[in-house]
């Protein structure tokens, strides 16, 4: 299927910008991630030309990728920026001591958890891999691995939960 990329850009281009605006973090970079997928289907087009029946189906794989690129440029730049440490929580600043507080609980709760969650948590999480990628690693079935994912946010939750309202106990006997 032959692309008059001239007109295929100008139809599809504002729709691609308008998805990539809204899903990357920075807003400026939408350019780039359209520019990005138009080249990786003129890539996929010379690899194999015909690998698209239709307009509609270049235009879907084009979409489909500005949406990709977009979710990941958001994680990247989520990655690039590390935290400087803990935020300064001023005397007066409740929110922010609540948010250290449960940041701080969340650490200890998962410094308690076995090493195989503890693990996948950070395959999930941290290094932000796909539950596929880890199932071809370790040779779990997927579906495995979701229902444990499943179990163990759940149980980070309520442990969450239980932590908090154990504080709120406390502060309220204190104070």
């Amino acid at each position: 299927m032959p692309l008059a990329w001239d007109s295929f850009l100008d139809r599809y281009r504002p729709m691609a910008i308008a998805i990539a605006r809204s899903l990357a973090r920075a807003p400026a970079v939408a350019e780039d991630i359209v520019q990005e997928a138009a080249l990786t289907l003129v890539r996929v087009l010379a690899q194999d030309p015909a690998r698209f029946e239709s307009v509609e189906h270049a235009r879907n794989y084009f979409l489909r990728t500005v949406r990709n690129l977009a979710l990941k440029s958001g994680r990247t730049a989520a990655r690039e920026q590390p935290l400087e440490g803990e935020p300064a929580a001023r005397d007066d600043d409740s929110a922010a001591r609540i948010l250290v507080g449960r940041q701080r609980a969340l650490a200890r709760i998962l410094l308690e958890l076995d090493p195989a969650s503890r693990a996948l948590i950070a395959r999930r999480f941290l290094e932000q891999q796909t539950l596929a990628r880890i199932a071809a690693d370790t040779r779990v079935p997927i579906s495995t691995l979701h229902d444990r994912e499943k179990a163990l946010l759940a149980e980070l939750r309520r442990r969450l939960e239980a932590d908090g309202e154990r504080e709120e106990t406390d502060q309220e006997a204190a104070g």
